[in-house]
């Protein structure tokens, strides 16, 4: 049987760590200073070397030869035991298969017995957040005071499940995510050892698919060598991983960035006849507009990772969008994705997310016919049982920067498609709102339900950025509820008052030496235009007092 091709290509010292060298660094000069600890944590994803780091370090402290620096030099006795799997003091468990709490005491208990051949004795317990808490309970004191011939290292995905009484006593290791470029570089080095040829562009593409698991990547260059090819190209690479053609997946983003809904759609149906996996060429997509965001971002190549023949078709097309666009594409792609999981799913999430990224969703009206929303705005008629007095108001000045009756639906559909670039969210809420106008510096608008205002309400700063962009000035937003009644000095969204109307002539101005009678300066109507706009009463008939 082949042995695989990440067990071969394990790392066998702290130089061949790739990607974690703040550990392999720390633990060599933990070495050199004799400070050695009794209990260590290794956290990070899948992949990146934990288990292989304890592994040397097991062998480190172990090691025979007398250069301190040499160590692990795989020459000693106790090296090659370690390498070939013999050697009784190395002791790994997997805590998944290993979870109860007397799993745990047998484990205590052997912790007494001296080792038989090294100097230490090294308990490797690998997902060790899988153990349960009386397991961990029953592990503790062992681990806060160990015989001194034993070390504990212990290994998790998940270091929040971890109690914090473990982790106190342990001395914590980070292992990050290794990056692409080194991925590369080491598949690289793989490949001229098995003697297969693979070009840039397909180590790139492996390198990415594995998502910074150095693992991952080995193993899927070990599915690609084992396809038979000596000579191996992007294409290739695709095929042999279930993977949507490179050049489909460019032609289908220039589509996109087209505008074009038509051809976004005949583009996803003509893959689909192909027999693409969904799944798979969205994630393929999101990857690839990722890659166009940090190019139109970050204008720095070296974000992307990508091979110098790749690099100038991307920045090409990251041009042809607004970074704005990218990210709201990558947002309905990813819940797409999610929806696709969805039982009896089909197409339509897909298709949907595609129209979207074209704008095909963008507000075109409110939905509300004209005259209903006459009705719900106008103002009700004042009961007058008597006529009014004539009086003489003065000239009022006008209310500042109103926005004009007819380009409110033009100004609010364009206040949709800001916020849309922005929180699509916000957008999906704003759009059960209602433009009222402009009262008070202040942009109004009401909504039916509290439930969408309340949502609005929370992403305020947002539409109110917005809205001030649209009509040109700094302006506070409003939101109301359902039957708000704008006042006189408020643009209504309707058209039920012409634009220009034509100013009544003035009434006549009459000296009355008379005092007004009190009944008439105690009628509603005429104190409030005596009160709020400085009237004077000139002239009263006596025929209109009863």
């Amino acid at each position: 049987m082949a042995q695989a091709l990440y067990r071969r290509y394990r790392p066998q010292t702290f130089e061949e760590v790739v990607g974690q060298k703040h550990v392999a660094e720390t633990l060599r000069n933990a070495l050199r200073q004799e400070r050695i600890g009794h209990a260590y944590l290794f956290t990070g994803p899948r992949g990146t070397g934990k288990t292989s780091t304890a592994r040397i370090l097991a062998k480190a402290v172990n090691c025979q030869a007398e250069d301190v620096d040499a160590r692990p030099d795989n020459s000693c006795p106790i090296c090659v035991a370690i390498n070939e799997g013999r050697l009784l003091d190395l002791i790994e468990i997997d805590a998944a298969s290993n979870t109860s709490v007397d799993d745990v005491r047998e484990l205590r208990d052997r912790v007494a017995f001296a080792p038989s051949e090294a100097d230490y004795k090294v308990y490797v317990i690998d997902e060790v957040h899988m153990l349960s808490t009386s397991a961990f309970n029953a592990l503790l004191k062992t681990l806060e005071e160990p015989p001194a011939h034993v070390i504990f290292i212990l290994a998790t995905t998940e270091p929040h499940k971890i109690p914090a009484t473990v982790l106190s006593r342990c001395q914590r290791f980070d292992f990050h995510r290794i990056g692409t470029r080194e991925i590369t570089a080491h598949l690289d080095e793989i490949a001229d050892l098995e003697g297969v040829q693979i070009t840039p562009e397909g180590l790139g593409i492996i390198a990415r698919s594995a998502t910074g698991s150095m693992r991952d990547a080995i193993s899927l260059l070990d599915q690609i060598t084992a396809y038979g090819h000596v000579e191996v190209n992007a294409e290739l690479v695709r095929d042999v991983l279930g993977m949507v053609s490179g050049a489909a997946v460019s032609d289908l983003i220039d589509v996109i960035a087209s505008g074009d809904a038509a051809k976004v759609l005949n583009q996803l149906h003509k893959l689909i006849g192909e027999g693409v996996e969904l799944s798979q060429l969205v994630s393929q997509m999101i990857e690839h507009l990722r890659i166009l965001l940090l190019l139109n971002v970050g204008k720095d190549a070296s974000l992307v990772g990508l091979p110098d023949s790749m690099l100038a078709e991307a920045k090409r097309q990251a041009d042809l969008f607004h970074s704005t666009q990218l990210l709201h594409a990558i947002r309905v792609l990813n819940e797409a994705g999610m929806a696709l999981k969805t039982p009896f799913a089909g197409y339509l999430p897909l298709e949907l997310a595609l129209l979207d990224t074209v704008g095909l969703g963008e507000v075109v009206g409110v939905s509300a016919p004209v005259e209903v929303e006459k009705r719900r705005t106008a103002k009700p008629a004042v009961p007058q049982t008597r006529p009014a007095a004539k009086v003489s108001v003065p000239e009022q000045r006008p209310a500042a920067a109103m926005v004009p009756d007819e380009d409110i639906q033009q100004q609010w559909n364009r206040i949709i498609q800001v916020i849309r670039k922005h929180s699509p969210r916000a957008q999906a809420m704003l759009r059960s709102g209602v433009p009222q106008g402009v009262k008070e510096d202040a942009f109004v608008i009401s909504f039916r339900h509290d439930f969408h205002r309340e949502q609005v309400e929370g992403s305020i700063d947002v539409v109110t950025e917005a809205v001030s962009s649209v009509l040109g000035r700094p302006i506070s937003v409003r939101l109301v509820s359902d039957g708000y009644e704008p006042s006189s000095s408020a643009t209504p969204v309707t058209r039920s008052t012409p634009t220009n109307p034509t100013p009544s002539p003035a009434p006549a101005v009459e000296a009355q030496s008379e005092p007004s009678p009190p009944s008439l300066t105690e009628d509603p109507v005429v104190r409030k235009a005596v009160d709020e706009y400085g009237a004077k009463i000139t002239r009263v008939d006596s025929n209109d007092v009863p």
